[in-house]
């Protein structure tokens, strides 16, 4: 059998095609290659460039860098930042590359702020808010990226019952009263509702009518498993906070004072919306009541106010018995990410 002869006109025609597209490509690239080695970058450098920058993008390039090449040479690198890596580089030649990239990349507009490793650490963070960003990096009581946040997130880099604001009413179940947050003197809610024996152990016995259907929900169910709970301090007026206050001051002095009861104005028992459950005392929290209290008040709307290890943020020393009703989808919220009031309205309200 005769082999078949391969056809020559398709082969040069692929070859020429092939020639013209090399050219081509190689014509296009020179302008590209020469103004950039001219600045003293490398063929391999040159390459980089062309293969992370847009083309409109190069003529930013006005000298030779190294550290250029390591910003989009960065696994965080996005192309479309390139300007904005370049303009804040400039500003910040002594800083960290990644540190530069990651500031940049948080699409917050940081560029007036020296860059560096907290400053990269506090754009990562969940509950990070750009317009505490000063006041994140000045505040130097904490290490703790986190820590810092949350604190200045609740206002506690301030020193207590300064930067005062009148709470928000309007926030209903999330109104805010703390030592920065105040209520009018005469504010009283108007669905107040008394709670039955069955539910009350003190002379402080109402509660907001949604919080108080919460409140003996939940005792029913802490019934069922044996728990028996009972309100001993729900809504006090303005009026009866003064003489309670005053009391403990006069017993204890003003600075201890502070750290267990609020001063007029700043008591949420004010609300209408928190309750002191059984016994108010430190021992309270190694009974069973408070350990069901702990795993199981959020699913009725309650969260532990005033909560062991946050003190700096709430002010107020633990309290195992001082439980707040916000609602059950807010308190579930609060109890998986394990914040206070101060936090979640910082973030999810203020904010």
């Amino acid at each position: 059998m005769k082999k078949r002869k391969l056809k020559k006109e398709p082969l040069i025609f692929l070859f020429v095609i092939a020639c013209i597209l090399v050219y081509y490509l190689n014509f296009r690239s020179k302008p590209v290659d020469k103004s950039l080695s001219s600045l003293g970058y490398s063929s391999k450098e040159v390459s980089i460039v062309m293969k992370n920058v847009s083309k409109n993008d190069y003529k930013f390039i006005k000298k030779y860098d190294d550290s250029i090449i390591n910003i989009i040479s960065s696994r965080d690198y996005k192309k479309e930042n390139f300007k904005k890596y370049l303009d804040y580089y400039e500003k910040n030649t002594d800083s960290d590359i990644n540190d530069i990239i990651t500031i940049i990349n948080s699409d917050y507009d940081l560029m007036k702020y020296k860059a560096s490793s907290l400053l990269a650490s506090l754009v990562k963070e969940k509950y990070y808010i750009y317009k505490n960003t000063a006041r994140y990096l000045d505040y130097t009581k904490e290490k703790d990226v986190s820590k810092i946040i949350s604190i200045v997130n609740s206002k506690a880099d301030y020193e207590f019952y300064t930067n005062t604001s009148v709470s928000n009413i309007d926030d209903g179940n999330l109104v805010l009263v703390n030592k920065f947050y105040h209520l009018p003197d005469k504010y009283e809610p108007n669905d107040l509702v008394t709670l039955t024996s069955k539910y009350n152990q003190g002379a402080n016995s109402k509660l907001r009518k949604e919080a108080a259907d919460a409140f003996m929900k939940m005792v029913d169910g802490a019934m069922l498993d044996n728990i028996i709970l009972k309100n001993s301090s729900a809504y006090r007026s303005y009026d009866y906070q003064v003489s309670l206050y005053e009391r403990y001051v006069k017993r204890d002095g003003k600075e201890k004072a502070d750290i267990y009861s609020a001063r007029p104005g700043y008591s949420e028992h004010q609300t209408g919306l928190c309750t002191d459950i059984n016994t108010i005392d430190s021992s309270f929290a190694n009974t069973k009541e408070a350990k069901w209290l702990k795993d199981n008040a959020y699913k009725y709307g309650f969260i532990l106010r005033f909560p062991k290890d946050k003190e700096n943020i709430t002010g107020y020393k633990y309290e195992p018995w001082h439980y707040r009703y916000v609602g059950e989808k807010i308190a579930k919220i609060i109890y998986d990410e394990d914040l206070t009031l101060e936090e979640y309205y910082a973030y999810y309200v203020e904010k």
